[in-house]
């Protein structure tokens, strides 16, 4: 039985999905540290504590991380004739592809509508 490596296309197609579903994971993370203090009268996002802004700006720097190395790796491993995954190939670019979008978007809505609060929330 062959090794793991990033040569055959096959492992490219399971890295794929593996990054997705990781980047996935970690934009859940990202959309509930932003929309746990929500205002829904004015849709603005409530924070007190700076390490949380810091926590979500990391949850949105892994998002995109991962979410860009499954695209890359879903995109180049998707088309290959070698390649007998090609449906994970495909399932990891778009979720790839789905993580990074959101990611930008949440990150931008936290951007745009934050308020600090103080240390009391």
């Amino acid at each position: 039985m062959a090794k793991f490596s990033l040569r055959r296309y096959e492992d490219q197609a399971k890295a794929s999905l593996v990054f997705g579903i990781v980047g996935c994971l970690s934009l859940l993370a990202q959309i509930l540290l932003v929309f746990r203090h929500v205002d829904t009268n004015t849709w603005s996002v409530m924070y007190g504590n700076m390490n949380r802004k810091y926590l979500i700006l990391l949850a949105t720097a892994v998002s995109l991380f991962l979410g860009a190395i499954a695209l890359g790796l879903g995109f180049n491993s998707a088309g290959q004739r070698r390649n007998e995954k090609t449906k994970l190939s495909w399932l990891g670019f778009f979720l790839g592809a789905g993580a990074v979008c959101l990611a930008i978007i949440v990150a931008c809505f936290f951007q745009f509508r934050s308020e600090y609060m103080g240390a009391g929330r």
